[in-house]
């Protein structure tokens, strides 16, 4: 990702229309991404995967994965503001308002990336139009996970579907389209199923971890947690009782290493991770779809593992 990020930190120091060029703004900015780089990112390697794949060259692949990064990134900061549950990231230490602010300008810069990438202006354009609908399916699923309210599986599975899957097909899509106009339907199909195990992987790691980020403790309406809340038991209902507000965190966690064995033995462990299993299974029928060459399709399970 190294070169991904030599491209972001080329396209700050350039001044202009769509630049970061006021000081304190690009000084964060920098801080920003410079985290975000420590932290990896997928969701660049996808998008230079998919573009590399179809024929494009380096520079157009570290061109399309610098755009999906920043927009990921800004996505992040967004998320973090609304959740209030990260505060070692650095744009939870700055004046919330500062930090949104620089989240704009990100995104920005992201799709001023696509639209001044090298190549023909129609795939440009077809570029940030996946990259912009990504984004609109994902802030429909924020909202509804925003909410927060009780869901049917059917709903929770098309809250995630919205909201992850939708930027990890979006990833797919900015970096193909910038090298073909073809297979964008398979590609966005798998990229969603992708998005979608890779989420609910998250939402059971994020049920068992009892830190300041436990989903449990948030109260939130993730699929493994509403299969505990619809259990018939002692536990269960001391859970349904804290969600319900009868009960504080407090008196919940004086019960803690009770609910953390019955939250792991109770099913919804294993819930979760077989959902997330057959929306893999789903990710790899699509790839396999894919005609091209088959070390490109192992490249892509990888990400779908």
């Amino acid at each position: 990702m190294s070169t991904v990020y030599a491209t972001i930190a080329a396209k700050l120091r350039m001044a202009g229309t769509g630049a970061l060029y006021e000081p304190e703004l690009r000084q964060l900015a920098e801080q920003f991404i410079a985290y975000k780089q420590s932290e990896g990112g997928i969701f660049g390697d996808i998008a230079s995967l998919h573009c590399r794949m179809f024929g494009g060259d380096e520079q157009l692949a570290d061109t399309g994965a610098a755009a999906v990064e920043l927009m990921i990134l800004a996505l992040d900061i967004y998320d973090d503001l609304q959740d209030k549950d990260n505060n070692k990231v650095p744009w939870s230490q700055i004046d919330p308002a500062i930090a949104l602010n620089v989240a704009i300008g990100l995104q920005s810069l992201s799709l001023d990336l696509v639209l001044t990438a090298s190549g023909p202006t129609d795939r440009k354009m077809m570029a940030a139009t996946y990259l912009n609908q990504g984004v609109l399916r994902a802030v429909n699923g924020q909202h509804t996970d925003l909410r927060n309210e009780p869901m049917t599986e059917e709903e929770c599975l098309q809250m995630i579907e919205d909201k992850s899957g939708s930027l990890v097909a979006a990833a797919c899509l900015v970096g193909a389209a910038l090298a073909t106009d073809e297979h964008a339907e398979l590609i966005g199909a798998y990229g969603r199923a992708m998005g979608g195990a890779a989420q609910l992987r998250n939402d059971v790691e994020g049920m068992q971890r009892w830190d300041t980020r436990n989903d449990l403790l948030a109260r939130k309406q993730t699929l493994p947690i509403q299969y505990v809340l619809e259990q018939q038991s002692e536990e269960a209902a001391l859970v349904r009782s804290y969600y319900d507000g009868e009960i504080s965190q407090d008196k919940l966690l004086e019960r803690k290493h009770e609910i953390m064995d019955y939250v792991n033995g109770c099913g919804s462990v294993e819930y979760g991770l077989i959902h997330a299993k057959l929306k893999q299974y789903e990710a790899e029928a699509g790839i396999n779809q894919l005609p091209v060459d088959e070390v490109w399709k192992e490249k892509l399970r990888a990400f779908a593992q």
